[in-house]
């Protein structure tokens, strides 16, 4: 009876390392429009991008069935939550479109950090002139949008990266 627990506790943990192996396919979205018949419906399709290619505010980037857009920044003027000295409480406005035919769950927590020129995370934090919450399901074909808060030095270099912690591969995006 022990060994037959010891070898499905061994299969199972085998199972998570190797779906953890798996890459995220992640390209550049090409949103500029071409030559298409005028009553055509385009949608904007992934260009081959190499890895740690490094995006900017607007960009948006397909990180398997969703195309993940970095719409902007912006400093927190909220009163309630006030910042550490030297630091700001930075917003970022991100939307997730699911072009899937499942549902797909995003979590700022888990799929979101930022990053300073230095190489330190920054931690979440909450803002309360933040708009909408990047947390929850988005259903098929449909789009995610919230401003994830952040406590950042004031006049850092920073990225912004979303992962899959399941995958190998990240998209970066740079803030400031």
């Amino acid at each position: 009876m022990k060994r037959n627990i010891i070898k499905m506790a061994l299969l199972s943990t085998l199972v998570l390392a190797l779906t953890a192996c798996t890459e995220a396919n992640i390209a550049k979205v090409d949103s500029k429009p071409s030559a298409a018949a005028p009553n055509e419906k385009e949608s904007p399709s992934p260009e081959a991008s190499p890895a740690n290619e490094i995006y900017n505010l607007g960009d948006s980037v397909q990180f398997d069935d969703l195309i993940i857009t970095v719409n902007g920044i912006r400093e927190s003027k909220g009163k309630l939550f006030v910042p550490d000295e030297g630091e700001i409480f930075l917003l970022v406005d991100v939307t997730a479109e699911n072009k899937g035919s499942e549902d797909a769950n995003v979590s700022s927590m888990l799929n979101t950090k930022v990053v300073d020129g230095d190489g330190f995370n920054h931690s979440l934090t909450i803002a309360e002139d933040g708009k909408g919450s990047f947390d929850g399901t988005v259903g098929a074909g449909r789009k995610l949008r919230g401003e994830i808060a952040y406590a950042v030095p004031k006049d850092a270099t920073l990225e912004f990266i979303y992962s899959d912690p399941f995958k190998k591969g990240q998209a970066i995006w740079k803030l400031k």
